[in-house]
Order: structure tokens, then C-alpha cells, then sequence
């Protein structure tokens, strides 16, 4: 059924941006390339690059869709990682150029969302268990085309052992062993999950900046995407905003101060950080200190934490499929959701 929402979703789009001549050359050119998705599947990229803020980071881990470790001079982590080749080779089955652009363009992006959500499920770990920052935009970004066959992975060791050395002899120690748990575990596929850790992390990065109103807010944002997680995926749906975030929370079994904190969380992004403060601008760090604020980022975590794994005993967006045509068929209007302009030119064009 997605597949087909998509579909008229897609073409519905198009009649935005196309006179009616060329409408049924889209909706074409469309059916073309989703009929020989198993074709172009065929293929994937290996994707390969540097994490900022990574330096001193001594983290080895391997799995079927992902490598990371420190390069050969061992100052920043690199990653690697397997992603579809949804957007190459589309011409041949496009009307013309414009839509082929159009077409390959969603596909990329999707193909781009499989790619981050993969790192965001390493670096979302990273950043619980080690504190640390860390960005997949660094200055090295490397794309290998190859077959998607049995020698997939070892093509993937191949090329990533050309920039880093791989310590297959690694002795992994508490804190691996947690860190390796929360990569397993975190599914940046789902969007729910993917713009949780978004937020979330940001948030840290603002707060380590210095912009603590700002942080405040990316925290409250992280919090409200937790609250349409559990008004779909938990059924919890109240009228008001404090509603649904008290009720969420004490589904989820946080402890009643902790609920009263992040109550408060909402009440301070409405005077600080949403809208313009009518008194005390200067003085947020004066009147909420530091400490104050990494009590609420101990407790956001411990949600989100437990957000990951509700997410995980009831996973509906598999996160590593064996074919790729049935997830993309199951999860289009996801990724139409996620990826594609519809929305946000609904909201401010």
C-alpha cells in the first residue's frame, strides 16, 4: 500500500510543477523505474568519511552495514558504511531530462537518509556513552559504486583499509560493550528516532557552545518529537501539550520530579527560547545555572534511552533489510514524508 500512496503522491506533486502535457509522461517514467527497482538494486555505494570532534577516540566496531574506526594516524574516527544506489542509472527509464532530475532527486535523497541514518545510529551511541559531539560533515566524503552481492562487505573492508587501519584483535571493555549495545539498538531509519538523536544532539552541541537558550529549545524539540512518537506508536493522545508530555513520560516510567522538570523545560523554551524574553534576556545563565541545565539533559537522555527501546521491541521500519525493493516498497511514504519537499513547501511558499 505505501508504494502506491507514493505513487499518486508523487504525481500528484508533479502536477504542481508540470503543464498537463507532461503529466502522464511522469506518471510513466515513474512506473518505469519502480517496476525495475529490483534492477537497480543491483547495485550499492559504499559511502567512507571523517567524524569532526573524534580525535582520541579509540573505537573499533564491525557489523554487516558499517565499520568504524581511527584512521592510520589515528586523530579522528572514520566510518563506513553500505547504502542503496537508488538514484543511478534512472535516465534510461525517464521521458527527458527535467524529469529524470526530479525523479533521481527523490531517490538520492533517500538513498542520503539510509547513509545518515546508518552514522546517526553510531554517533547517537558515541555521544551517550562518551559525552561526545560528533558530526558526520567533515572534509573527507568517498563514494564507491559495487554489486550488491556476497563480496559486498569485504569491498566495504577493502576500500575502508585504504584510509585506516582496522584492529581486528580489539579488546573490547565495559564501556564497548555499552557502546556496541546502543549502535544495535538505536534505529535512525524510524524518523521518530532519527529526529529524536537530531535534536538531542544538537542541543548538546549548542549547550557546549555557550547557547543555552538555544539549547533549551533543541531539548524541547527533542521532547516533542518523544510525544508524537507516543501518540502513534504508544496511543497515548491528550488534548494539551503538558497533557501529552506528563502522560508520556509516566508511561514511560520516569520518576514524578523528573516529569516535573521537563513540564518546566516546556515553560522556559515558551519564555526564552521560542519568543522573545520580556525580562531578564540577558540574565538566562543568571537565573538558570549550568548545573541546573545538565540535570534536564541527564533526564532527556534516560527518556530517549528508553524511547530506543520501546522503539526496538516494537519496530515497525526494519533496520537492516535483506532486500531492499520490499523496504523501500513497505516504507516510500516514509521516506516521501521524510526526505521530499511537499511539506515544507505547503508551509512557507
Amino acid at each position: 500500500m505505501s508504494v502506491q500512496q507514493f505513487k499518486s503522491k508523487f504525481c500528484q506533486w508533479s502536477h504542481t510543477q508540470y503543464p498537463k502535457s507532461r503529466h502522464g509522461k511522469f506518471k510513466d517514467s515513474l512506473n518505469k523505474v519502480l517496476n525495475n527497482f529490483d534492477t537497480i538494486n543491483t547495485n550499492s555505494q559504499i559511502m567512507i568519511r571523517d567524524l569532526t570532534n573524534s580525535e582520541n577516540l579509540n573505537i573499533n566496531y564491525s557489523s554487516k552495514e558499517i565499520i568504524v574506526s581511527p584512521n592510520i594516524k589515528r586523530d579522528c574516527l572514520y566510518i563506513g558504511t553500505i547504502m542503496p544506489s537508488w538514484d543511478r542509472g534512472l535516465e534510461k527509464y525517464c521521458y527527458d531530462d527535467e524529469i529524470y532530475g526530479d525523479i533521481s532527486w527523490f531517490f538520492h535523497f533517500s538513498s542520503q537518509y539510509v547513509a545518515r541514518s546508518r552514522i546517526i545510529n553510531s554517533i547517537a551511541a558515541i555521544n551517550i556513552i562518551y559525552g561526545r559531539n560528533i558530526d558526520f560533515v567533515g572534509n573527507t566524503l568517498i563514494k564507491i559504486l559495487k554489486p550488491s552481492d556476497s563480496a559486498l562487505k569485504d569491498n566495504l573492508i577493502t576500500e575502508f583499509e585504504k584510509k585506516n587501519k582496522i584492529n581486528k584483535s580489539y579488546k573490547y571493555g565495559s564501556r564497548e560493550f555499552n557502546l556496541i549495545f546502543w549502535i544495535e539498538s538505536i534505529n535512525a531509519l524510524d524518523p521518530f528516532i532519527n529526529r529524536i538523536f537530531f535534536n538531542y544532539m544538537r542541543a548538546c552541541k549548542l549547550f557546549e557552545s555557550g547557547f543555552s537558550e538555544e539549547a533549551i529549545t533543541s531539548l524541547d524539540k527533542t521532547l516533542d518529537v518523544v510525544q508524537q512518537y507516543a501518540r502513534e506508536r504508544m496511543g497515548i493522545n491528550e488534548n494539551s501539550i503538558v497533557c501529552q508530555r506528563d502522560f508520556t513520560l509516566t508511561a514511560l516510567g520516569v520518576k514524578r520530579w523528573e516529569v516535573e522538570s521537563l513540564l518546566q523545560l516546556y515553560k522556559l523554551r515558551n519564555y526564552f527560547g521560542a519568543h522573545p524574553s520580556p525580562s531578564k534576556w540577558w540574565d538566562f545563565n543568571d537565573v538558570f545555572s549550568e548545573e541546573e541545565i545538565e540535570v534536564i539533559f541527564e533526564i532527556i537522555k534516560k527518556v530517549i534511552l528508553k524511547i530506543t527501546l520501546h522503539e526496538k521491541q516494537h519496530r515497525i521500519v526494519e533496520k537492516e533489510p535483506n532486500s531492499w525493493t520490499q523496504w523501500f516498497n513497505k516504507n516510500a511514504m516514509m521516506l516521501w514524508d521524510s526526505v521530499w519537499w511537499e511539506k515544507i513547501q505547503k508551509e512557507i511558499d
